[in-house]
């Protein structure tokens, strides 16, 4: 009896053994299998740098500085390493940066056309390339790039439209300042002041060619001045160009009104000084920001339109403020134009209202 009770106990401690070693072995293997490293997750597209080719006339017009500025801010926030390239004012240049641009395999290209039509080939050789191209300011019909479009030829038409109301009982000529032959954003200001001032007959227009340059629009506004003793107002398309047209006008020693297109703030501190009488709103930083914004929508996979509006504002004094209302030209030939107040356009302007209105709740023209 005691021999077969010692057989079973050791028979008991044998299975016990057993099935304790199994389970060591079921733990070790969950505990391994806990332990394997967790596979990375892929980033979102969010998550992945964009790198962005930008094709500039210059980068030494003020306005273009501050498109870099706003643009740079917006490659921080976005998570874009920006190439600057400047052509100055070269189509062929513009043309070989380009295409080094593809040779690099960037995502996008954010071009700043000194001439619409001399691009389109190479815009294409970059699209076929599956890079996008970003085109600022110029509607370029090229196969698939994107335009970033603010209303120059309606935003000219009133400037000249309001000129043309304030001396419409006087007699004399109004200078124009553009950019450069071939740019779009110039020649459509230009279109649209001149049609407007056709409308005036009592008011001659003559014009001149800044280049996107201070010194060069100092001296052309001083041969304007010098030329035309008749001289009653000077609309520069650029503010930029008109810091140097400014100051070829206080040169000459002329006493006439000037206005001027981009809302800068430096600008607007010359309208705060009466100096100015009045500008229009793009903000050249929120430029640059908006288009970085663009283009980072469009790489993280955003379906959108392929002219993308930019809105502008009409900024004055009070006193122009209260013209332009009982003239009736907050809307003209259908087309309606928002007033702003000095102190509004500076907040349209700054940082922290163009990141706020270009955050993730905006929405791209669709």
């Amino acid at each position: 009896m005691k021999k077969i009770l010692s057989g079973m106990l050791i028979l008991a401690l044998m299975v016990t053994m057993l099935v304790s070693c199994a389970k060591s072995d079921s733990d070790t293997s969950k505990t391994q299998e806990s332990e394997k490293p967790v596979d990375s997750v892929a980033p979102t597209p969010s998550d992945k740098k964009m790198v962005i080719g930008m094709a500039c006339i210059n980068l030494s017009d003020a306005g273009l500085v501050l498109i870099k500025n706003g643009a740079d801010l917006a490659g921080e926030d976005f998570n874009c390493e920006l190439i600057w390239k400047a052509c100055e004012g070269n189509l062929d240049t513009q043309i070989d940066q380009i295409r080094g641009f593809i040779q690099q395999k960037v995502d996008a290209i954010w071009l700043d056309s000194c001439d619409v039509a001399g691009v389109v080939d190479v815009i294409n050789e970059a699209t076929d390339a599956g890079i996008q191209v970003l085109t600022a300011g110029s509607k370029v019909e090229a196969k698939a790039n994107y335009n970033l479009i603010y209303p120059d030829f309606d935003d000219a038409f009133f400037a000249g439209t309001v000129v043309g109301e304030y001396y419409k009982d006087k007699t004399g000529t109004v200078g124009l300042i553009v950019g450069s032959a071939g740019n779009l954003v110039s020649e459509k200001r230009q279109e649209g002041f001149t049609a407007a001032i056709k409308n005036y007959p009592n008011l001659k227009l003559v014009s001149g060619m800044g280049m996107w340059d201070a010194n060069t629009s100092m001296t052309v506004a001083e041969d304007i001045v010098r030329s035309n003793a008749d001289l009653l107002h000077m609309h520069i398309i650029a503010d930029g160009m008109s810091y140097g047209a400014y100051q070829g006008i206080q040169n000459a020693g002329a006493k006439i009104t000037i206005s001027a297109n981009d809302g800068d703030n430096a600008a607007l501190d010359h309208l705060e000084n009466k100096e100015y009488l009045f500008d229009n709103v793009v903000g050249n930083e929120r430029l640059g920001y908006w288009g970085i914004v663009i283009a980072r929508r469009l790489f993280d996979g955003e379906e959108m339109a392929t002219d993308q509006y930019l809105p502008t504002y009409k900024v004055m004094g009070e006193e122009m403020l209260t013209f332009v209302k009982d003239h009736n030209l907050t809307e003209i030939n259908g087309v309606s134009y928002a007033t702003v107040t000095i102190d509004e356009a500076r907040k349209i302007v700054s940082s922290e209202s163009y990141r706020k209105e270009f955050d993730a709740t905006f929405v791209p023209t669709k």
